[in-house]
Protein backbone atom coordinates (compact mmCIF):
# COMPACT_ATOMS: atom_id res chain seq x y z
CA UNK A 1 0.00 0.00 0.00
CA UNK A 2 1.48 3.27 -0.77
CA UNK A 3 2.50 5.47 1.98
CA UNK A 4 1.58 9.32 2.66
CA UNK A 5 3.91 11.47 1.00
CA UNK A 6 6.51 13.22 4.02
CA UNK A 7 5.52 16.63 2.88
CA UNK A 8 2.09 15.96 4.07
CA UNK A 9 3.74 16.46 7.84
CA UNK A 10 2.30 19.86 8.26
CA UNK A 11 4.16 22.16 10.79
CA UNK A 12 2.52 25.44 11.91
CA UNK A 13 3.17 27.63 14.49
CA UNK A 14 1.18 26.02 17.43
CA UNK A 15 1.72 22.72 17.06
CA UNK A 16 1.43 19.83 13.77
CA UNK A 17 -0.97 18.15 12.04
CA UNK A 18 0.14 14.45 10.26
CA UNK A 19 -1.90 12.75 8.26
CA UNK A 20 -2.52 9.15 8.49
CA UNK A 21 0.05 6.42 7.92
CA UNK A 22 -1.55 4.80 5.01
CA UNK A 23 -3.83 6.51 2.65
CA UNK A 24 -7.68 5.32 1.62
CA UNK A 25 -8.35 3.11 -0.82
CA UNK A 26 -11.59 4.77 -2.56
CA UNK A 27 -12.43 8.05 -3.82
CA UNK A 28 -15.01 8.62 -1.04
CA UNK A 29 -12.55 8.14 1.79
CA UNK A 30 -9.99 10.00 -0.34
CA UNK A 31 -12.19 13.08 -0.38
CA UNK A 32 -13.24 12.73 3.27
CA UNK A 33 -9.58 12.40 4.16
CA UNK A 34 -8.46 15.33 2.47
CA UNK A 35 -11.49 17.81 3.84
CA UNK A 36 -10.46 16.34 7.10
CA UNK A 37 -7.16 17.12 6.81
CA UNK A 38 -7.64 20.78 5.84
CA UNK A 39 -10.62 21.15 8.77
CA UNK A 40 -7.92 19.41 11.67
CA UNK A 41 -4.98 21.51 10.00
CA UNK A 42 -6.82 24.56 10.31
CA UNK A 43 -8.02 24.17 13.88
CA UNK A 44 -4.23 23.64 14.63
CA UNK A 45 -3.52 27.03 13.98
CA UNK A 46 -3.93 30.03 16.32
CA UNK A 47 -4.17 32.87 14.10
CA UNK A 48 -5.60 32.05 10.67
CA UNK A 49 -4.06 34.35 7.87
CA UNK A 50 -3.91 34.76 3.77
CA UNK A 51 -1.08 32.52 4.04
CA UNK A 52 -1.50 29.43 6.70
CA UNK A 53 -4.71 28.88 4.49
CA UNK A 54 -2.90 29.07 1.24
CA UNK A 55 -0.33 26.85 2.81
CA UNK A 56 -2.99 24.20 4.22
CA UNK A 57 -4.87 24.51 0.74
CA UNK A 58 -1.66 23.34 -1.33
CA UNK A 59 -1.04 20.58 1.16
CA UNK A 60 -4.50 19.10 0.95
CA UNK A 61 -4.32 19.18 -3.12
CA UNK A 62 -0.93 17.28 -2.58
CA UNK A 63 -2.40 15.10 -0.47
CA UNK A 64 -5.39 14.72 -2.66
CA UNK A 65 -3.10 14.25 -5.83
CA UNK A 66 -1.33 11.38 -4.15
CA UNK A 67 -4.51 9.26 -3.40
CA UNK A 68 -5.91 10.08 -6.77
CA UNK A 69 -3.16 8.71 -8.70
CA UNK A 70 -4.15 4.89 -7.56
CA UNK A 71 -7.46 5.17 -9.71
CA UNK A 72 -8.09 4.66 -13.26
CA UNK A 73 -10.88 6.63 -14.37
CA UNK A 74 -11.45 4.09 -17.14
CA UNK A 75 -11.67 0.75 -15.23
CA UNK A 76 -12.95 2.26 -11.81
CA UNK A 77 -16.31 0.41 -10.85
CA UNK A 78 -19.11 2.57 -11.68
CA UNK A 79 -20.41 2.81 -7.99
CA UNK A 80 -17.36 5.17 -7.53
CA UNK A 81 -17.20 7.22 -10.34
CA UNK A 82 -18.76 10.44 -8.80
CA UNK A 83 -16.61 9.80 -6.11
CA UNK A 84 -13.43 9.97 -8.25
CA UNK A 85 -15.02 13.22 -9.99
CA UNK A 86 -14.89 15.15 -6.44
CA UNK A 87 -11.69 13.51 -5.47
CA UNK A 88 -10.13 15.38 -8.94
CA UNK A 89 -12.05 18.57 -7.53
CA UNK A 90 -10.11 18.37 -4.36
CA UNK A 91 -7.05 17.22 -5.68
CA UNK A 92 -7.38 21.08 -8.46
CA UNK A 93 -6.98 18.63 -11.35
CA UNK A 94 -9.81 20.02 -13.31
CA UNK A 95 -9.50 18.51 -16.63
CA UNK A 96 -9.40 14.67 -15.47
CA UNK A 97 -12.77 15.76 -13.73
CA UNK A 98 -14.15 17.11 -16.61
CA UNK A 99 -13.11 14.49 -18.92
CA UNK A 100 -14.71 11.65 -16.09
CA UNK A 101 -17.66 13.73 -15.48
CA UNK A 102 -17.58 13.41 -19.72
CA UNK A 103 -17.46 9.94 -19.90
CA UNK A 104 -19.80 9.01 -16.93
CA UNK A 105 -22.28 11.55 -18.32
CA UNK A 106 -22.00 8.99 -21.56
CA UNK A 107 -22.63 5.95 -19.90
CA UNK A 108 -26.04 4.15 -20.61
CA UNK A 109 -25.40 1.43 -18.12
CA UNK A 110 -25.03 2.87 -14.38
CA UNK A 111 -27.62 1.81 -11.91
CA UNK A 112 -30.15 4.80 -11.03
CA UNK A 113 -27.94 5.74 -7.95
CA UNK A 114 -25.07 6.04 -9.34
CA UNK A 115 -26.58 8.17 -11.98
CA UNK A 116 -28.26 10.10 -9.83
CA UNK A 117 -25.36 10.50 -7.73
CA UNK A 118 -23.12 11.25 -11.06
CA UNK A 119 -25.41 13.91 -12.16
CA UNK A 120 -25.62 15.67 -8.54
CA UNK A 121 -21.85 15.91 -8.97
CA UNK A 122 -21.67 17.34 -12.08
CA UNK A 123 -23.88 20.48 -11.00
CA UNK A 124 -21.48 20.59 -7.76
CA UNK A 125 -18.33 20.57 -9.94
CA UNK A 126 -19.78 22.69 -12.41
CA UNK A 127 -20.42 25.19 -9.76
CA UNK A 128 -16.39 25.75 -9.26
CA UNK A 129 -16.40 27.17 -12.71
CA UNK A 130 -16.71 31.01 -13.47
CA UNK A 131 -20.54 31.72 -13.58
CA UNK A 132 -22.22 32.88 -16.55
CA UNK A 133 -25.70 32.65 -17.74
CA UNK A 134 -24.37 29.28 -20.33
CA UNK A 135 -22.94 27.23 -17.05
CA UNK A 136 -25.93 27.71 -15.68
CA UNK A 137 -27.93 26.99 -18.46
CA UNK A 138 -26.12 23.81 -18.21
CA UNK A 139 -26.06 22.87 -14.39
CA UNK A 140 -29.99 23.37 -14.75
CA UNK A 141 -30.12 20.66 -17.67
CA UNK A 142 -28.28 18.33 -15.09
CA UNK A 143 -30.84 18.80 -12.19
CA UNK A 144 -33.36 18.37 -15.20
CA UNK A 145 -31.72 15.04 -16.16
CA UNK A 146 -31.31 13.92 -12.36
CA UNK A 147 -35.19 14.77 -11.51
CA UNK A 148 -36.13 12.10 -14.11
CA UNK A 149 -34.53 9.67 -12.69
CA UNK A 150 -36.89 7.63 -10.81
CA UNK A 151 -37.02 5.65 -7.53
CA UNK A 152 -36.16 8.97 -4.78
CA UNK A 153 -39.35 7.57 -3.16
CA UNK A 154 -37.73 4.37 -2.15
CA UNK A 155 -33.88 5.05 -2.44
CA UNK A 156 -32.77 7.59 0.14
CA UNK A 157 -29.51 7.29 -2.49
CA UNK A 158 -31.22 9.14 -5.46
CA UNK A 159 -32.84 11.26 -2.96
CA UNK A 160 -30.04 12.16 -1.47
CA UNK A 161 -28.69 13.24 -4.64
CA UNK A 162 -31.30 15.19 -5.67
CA UNK A 163 -31.54 17.08 -2.59
CA UNK A 164 -27.81 17.94 -2.68
CA UNK A 165 -28.07 19.38 -5.95
CA UNK A 166 -31.05 21.17 -5.48
CA UNK A 167 -29.83 22.55 -2.19
CA UNK A 168 -26.42 23.37 -3.66
CA UNK A 169 -27.57 25.45 -6.83
CA UNK A 170 -30.61 27.66 -4.85
CA UNK A 171 -27.20 28.12 -2.23
CA UNK A 172 -25.74 29.57 -5.67
CA UNK A 173 -28.50 31.39 -6.84
CA UNK A 174 -28.72 32.74 -3.14
CA UNK A 175 -25.51 34.07 -3.16
CA UNK A 176 -25.34 35.69 -6.42
CA UNK A 177 -29.14 37.19 -5.75
CA UNK A 178 -30.41 35.65 -8.78
CA UNK A 179 -34.35 35.96 -7.85
CA UNK A 180 -35.57 33.53 -10.63
CA UNK A 181 -33.06 30.44 -9.79
CA UNK A 182 -33.82 31.17 -5.80
CA UNK A 183 -37.64 30.69 -6.58
CA UNK A 184 -36.99 27.48 -8.84
CA UNK A 185 -35.01 25.31 -6.71
CA UNK A 186 -37.04 26.73 -2.97
CA UNK A 187 -39.90 25.29 -4.82
CA UNK A 188 -38.44 22.05 -5.80
CA UNK A 189 -37.45 21.47 -2.22
CA UNK A 190 -40.53 23.00 -0.73
CA UNK A 191 -42.39 20.79 -2.90
CA UNK A 192 -40.79 17.71 -2.61
CA UNK A 193 -40.65 18.07 1.38
CA UNK A 194 -44.25 17.65 1.79
CA UNK A 195 -43.53 13.51 1.05
CA UNK A 196 -40.85 13.49 3.74
CA UNK A 197 -40.86 10.63 6.44
CA UNK A 198 -40.03 11.33 9.95
CA UNK A 199 -36.50 10.54 9.54
CA UNK A 200 -35.78 12.68 5.77
CA UNK A 201 -37.45 15.42 8.11
CA UNK A 202 -34.63 15.24 10.54
CA UNK A 203 -31.76 15.32 8.14
CA UNK A 204 -33.13 17.95 5.58
CA UNK A 205 -35.20 19.70 7.99
CA UNK A 206 -32.47 23.01 7.83
CA UNK A 207 -32.58 22.38 4.22
CA UNK A 208 -35.77 23.18 3.96
CA UNK A 209 -36.06 25.74 6.31
CA UNK A 210 -33.36 27.44 4.38
CA UNK A 211 -35.29 27.10 1.12
CA UNK A 212 -38.02 28.53 2.20
CA UNK A 213 -36.01 31.86 4.05
CA UNK A 214 -34.26 32.18 0.29
CA UNK A 215 -37.83 32.03 -1.14
CA UNK A 216 -39.27 34.69 1.27
CA UNK A 217 -36.05 36.80 0.68
CA UNK A 218 -36.73 36.83 -3.21
CA UNK A 219 -39.95 37.57 -2.78
CA UNK A 220 -40.04 40.53 -0.39
CA UNK A 221 -37.73 41.77 -2.86
CA UNK A 222 -40.13 41.99 -5.52
CA UNK A 223 -42.64 43.32 -3.38
CA UNK A 224 -44.35 40.40 -2.39
CA UNK A 225 -44.35 40.88 1.42
CA UNK A 226 -47.45 39.39 2.52
CA UNK A 227 -46.31 35.93 0.19
CA UNK A 228 -43.10 36.08 2.08
CA UNK A 229 -44.45 36.33 5.12
CA UNK A 230 -47.40 33.81 4.48
CA UNK A 231 -44.18 31.59 3.45
CA UNK A 232 -41.86 32.44 6.63
CA UNK A 233 -44.96 31.39 9.12
CA UNK A 234 -45.35 28.56 7.03
CA UNK A 235 -41.68 27.36 7.74
CA UNK A 236 -42.25 27.85 11.40
CA UNK A 237 -45.32 26.00 11.79
CA UNK A 238 -44.17 22.81 9.75
CA UNK A 239 -40.65 23.02 10.55
CA UNK A 240 -40.45 24.67 13.88
CA UNK A 241 -39.17 21.28 15.68
CA UNK A 242 -36.11 21.17 13.68
CA UNK A 243 -33.23 21.88 15.63
CA UNK A 244 -32.04 25.58 15.31
CA UNK A 245 -35.54 26.63 13.70
CA UNK A 246 -36.71 29.55 15.48
CA UNK A 247 -33.11 30.85 15.42
CA UNK A 248 -32.94 30.52 11.26
CA UNK A 249 -36.63 32.07 10.61
CA UNK A 250 -37.50 34.59 13.63
CA UNK A 251 -34.52 37.14 12.26
CA UNK A 252 -36.43 37.07 9.12
CA UNK A 253 -40.31 37.36 10.68
CA UNK A 254 -38.37 40.33 12.29
CA UNK A 255 -36.82 41.94 9.45
CA UNK A 256 -40.39 41.53 6.99
CA UNK A 257 -42.70 43.29 9.65
CA UNK A 258 -40.69 46.20 9.38
CA UNK A 259 -42.18 46.55 6.61
CA UNK A 260 -44.74 50.29 6.65
CA UNK A 261 -43.34 51.30 10.43
CA UNK A 262 -40.74 54.09 10.73
CA UNK A 263 -37.42 53.66 9.30
CA UNK A 264 -34.58 54.47 12.40
CA UNK A 265 -32.14 57.48 11.76
CA UNK A 266 -28.50 56.28 10.66
CA UNK A 267 -26.00 57.04 13.05
CA UNK A 268 -22.21 56.80 13.17
CA UNK A 269 -18.81 58.65 14.58
CA UNK A 270 -17.44 57.93 11.23
CA UNK A 271 -18.86 59.85 7.95
CA UNK A 272 -17.68 59.84 4.26
CA UNK A 273 -19.39 62.88 2.79
CA UNK A 274 -20.95 64.06 5.97
CA UNK A 275 -19.95 65.43 9.60
CA UNK A 276 -18.85 63.25 11.73
CA UNK A 277 -21.32 62.29 14.74
CA UNK A 278 -24.23 62.53 12.16
CA UNK A 279 -27.56 61.24 13.06
CA UNK A 280 -29.61 61.33 9.74
CA UNK A 281 -33.28 61.07 9.98
CA UNK A 282 -35.12 59.17 6.98
CA UNK A 283 -37.33 61.67 6.30
CA UNK A 284 -38.05 64.29 3.96
CA UNK A 285 -36.57 62.51 0.77
CA UNK A 286 -36.95 58.99 -1.21
CA UNK A 287 -34.13 56.85 0.09
CA UNK A 288 -32.42 53.84 -1.02
CA UNK A 289 -30.51 52.88 2.09
CA UNK A 290 -28.04 50.10 1.62
CA UNK A 291 -26.06 48.35 4.13
CA UNK A 292 -22.84 47.28 2.50
CA UNK A 293 -18.91 46.00 3.39
CA UNK A 294 -15.53 46.68 1.52
CA UNK A 295 -15.45 43.38 1.33
CA UNK A 296 -18.54 42.68 -0.27
CA UNK A 297 -18.26 41.13 -3.86
CA UNK A 298 -22.29 40.99 -4.04
CA UNK A 299 -22.21 44.68 -2.79
CA UNK A 300 -19.55 45.90 -5.12
CA UNK A 301 -21.70 44.22 -8.35
CA UNK A 302 -24.85 46.45 -6.80
CA UNK A 303 -22.98 49.55 -7.03
CA UNK A 304 -23.78 50.44 -10.74
CA UNK A 305 -27.42 50.14 -10.61
CA UNK A 306 -27.84 52.26 -7.64
CA UNK A 307 -25.81 55.03 -9.29
CA UNK A 308 -27.81 54.61 -12.23
CA UNK A 309 -31.01 54.94 -9.90
CA UNK A 310 -29.40 57.87 -8.46
CA UNK A 311 -28.52 59.79 -12.06
CA UNK A 312 -32.29 59.36 -13.14
CA UNK A 313 -34.31 60.29 -9.74
CA UNK A 314 -31.31 62.58 -7.73
CA UNK A 315 -32.41 65.54 -8.95
CA UNK A 316 -36.21 64.63 -8.42
CA UNK A 317 -36.35 64.28 -4.17
CA UNK A 318 -34.48 60.95 -4.06
CA UNK A 319 -31.53 60.03 -2.27
CA UNK A 320 -28.88 57.10 -1.60
CA UNK A 321 -27.44 56.58 1.63
CA UNK A 322 -24.81 53.56 2.60
CA UNK A 323 -24.19 51.82 6.22
CA UNK A 324 -20.93 50.32 6.67
CA UNK A 325 -18.79 49.24 9.95
CA UNK A 326 -15.00 48.78 10.66
CA UNK A 327 -14.01 44.87 10.38
CA UNK A 328 -10.00 46.06 11.34
CA UNK A 329 -8.44 45.29 7.33
CA UNK A 330 -9.02 45.86 4.32
CA UNK A 331 -8.03 43.38 1.68
CA UNK A 332 -4.51 41.93 2.45
CA UNK A 333 -3.73 44.83 4.65
CA UNK A 334 -4.41 43.66 8.23
CA UNK A 335 -4.24 44.93 11.26
CA UNK A 336 -5.16 48.22 9.99
CA UNK A 337 -6.40 50.81 13.16
CA UNK A 338 -9.76 52.99 12.70
CA UNK A 339 -7.96 55.83 11.35
CA UNK A 340 -6.41 54.03 8.70
CA UNK A 341 -9.18 50.95 7.69
CA UNK A 342 -11.54 55.14 7.44
CA UNK A 343 -9.02 56.24 4.82
CA UNK A 344 -9.41 53.36 3.13
CA UNK A 345 -13.08 53.64 3.02
CA UNK A 346 -13.03 56.88 1.84
CA UNK A 347 -10.76 55.40 -1.29
CA UNK A 348 -13.28 52.49 -1.65
CA UNK A 349 -16.63 54.76 -2.54
CA UNK A 350 -14.63 57.42 -4.39
CA UNK A 351 -12.87 55.01 -6.67
CA UNK A 352 -16.67 53.17 -6.91
CA UNK A 353 -18.23 56.90 -7.77
CA UNK A 354 -20.54 56.90 -4.80
CA UNK A 355 -20.50 60.87 -3.44
CA UNK A 356 -23.41 59.84 -1.42
CA UNK A 357 -23.50 59.57 2.75
CA UNK A 358 -22.08 56.59 3.91
CA UNK A 359 -22.14 55.89 7.88
CA UNK A 360 -18.99 53.64 8.69
CA UNK A 361 -19.72 52.21 12.32
CA UNK A 362 -17.53 50.72 14.72
CA UNK A 363 -15.44 47.57 14.97
CA UNK A 364 -17.89 45.40 17.00
CA UNK A 365 -16.20 43.76 19.64
CA UNK A 366 -15.41 40.26 19.92
CA UNK A 367 -18.14 37.04 20.78
CA UNK A 368 -18.29 36.17 24.12
CA UNK A 369 -18.88 32.42 25.30
CA UNK A 370 -20.77 32.49 28.15
CA UNK A 371 -21.09 29.91 31.31
CA UNK A 372 -23.49 27.49 29.08
CA UNK A 373 -20.94 27.27 26.19
CA UNK A 374 -23.44 29.30 24.37
CA UNK A 375 -22.28 32.61 22.33
CA UNK A 376 -23.29 36.30 22.56
CA UNK A 377 -22.90 38.30 19.05
CA UNK A 378 -22.68 42.27 18.97
CA UNK A 379 -24.56 43.84 15.63
CA UNK A 380 -23.73 47.27 14.66
CA UNK A 381 -26.83 49.33 15.78
CA UNK A 382 -27.56 50.58 12.31
CA UNK A 383 -27.69 46.83 10.95
CA UNK A 384 -29.57 45.77 14.03
CA UNK A 385 -32.11 48.71 13.98
CA UNK A 386 -32.91 46.87 10.41
CA UNK A 387 -33.14 43.11 11.11
CA UNK A 388 -29.88 42.79 8.47
CA UNK A 389 -29.04 39.36 7.90
CA UNK A 390 -26.81 39.65 4.91
CA UNK A 391 -25.33 42.16 2.90
CA UNK A 392 -26.15 43.69 0.33
CA UNK A 393 -29.39 44.82 2.54
CA UNK A 394 -31.37 47.52 0.84
CA UNK A 395 -34.61 49.21 1.86
CA UNK A 396 -36.67 51.49 0.15
CA UNK A 397 -37.97 54.29 2.35
CA UNK A 398 -40.92 56.90 1.51
CA UNK A 399 -40.58 60.47 2.14
CA UNK A 400 -41.99 60.17 5.35
CA UNK A 401 -39.90 57.55 6.24
CA UNK A 402 -41.60 54.78 6.39
CA UNK A 403 -40.09 51.26 4.98
CA UNK A 404 -41.32 50.27 1.45
CA UNK A 405 -39.70 47.63 0.75
CA UNK A 406 -36.83 45.34 1.86
CA UNK A 407 -34.51 43.60 -0.79
CA UNK A 408 -31.50 41.03 0.54
CA UNK A 409 -29.19 41.20 -1.85
CA UNK A 410 -29.59 43.13 -5.71
CA UNK A 411 -29.66 41.72 -9.45
CA UNK A 412 -29.51 44.29 -11.93
CA UNK A 413 -33.06 42.49 -13.43
CA UNK A 414 -34.50 43.79 -10.52
CA UNK A 415 -33.42 47.14 -11.49
CA UNK A 416 -36.80 48.28 -13.41
CA UNK A 417 -39.29 47.44 -10.51
CA UNK A 418 -37.10 49.33 -8.36
CA UNK A 419 -37.06 52.35 -10.97
CA UNK A 420 -40.66 51.68 -10.94
CA UNK A 421 -41.24 51.68 -6.92
CA UNK A 422 -39.14 55.36 -6.91
CA UNK A 423 -41.21 56.73 -9.19
CA UNK A 424 -44.18 55.96 -7.87
CA UNK A 425 -43.16 56.68 -4.31
CA UNK A 426 -41.79 60.19 -5.72
CA UNK A 427 -45.43 60.54 -6.75
CA UNK A 428 -47.00 60.71 -3.22
CA UNK A 429 -47.35 63.54 -0.70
Amino acid sequence: MTMWPLFLVVSLASGSVQTPASQPTTPDECVKAARAFTQTSQRAVERITAEVVRRINADKVDMARACAAQFDPKTIDASQIADLIALYGEADQRDLATATLTRALGLKSLAAPARAKVLAQAVLTGLSEPKSSERNARLEGYIDALDRVAGDELDPHILDSKISAHARMNGYYRGDDIDDGIIKQSTWLIERAKAFTPEQRRQYGSTIISAHINMAEALAGRGQNNRANELLREAKSSWGDIPNAARMIDPNIARYALIGTPAAPIAAQRWLNAPANTRLAMTGAVTLLEFTAHWCGPCKESYPGVKRLLATYGDQGFRVVLSTELYGYFGAERPLTAEAEFERDREYFAEEGLNVPVAVGNQRPPSVRGADGTYTYFKDPNMAAYEVGGIPQLHLIDKQGRIRLIMVGYDDVNEPFVAAQIEKLLKEK
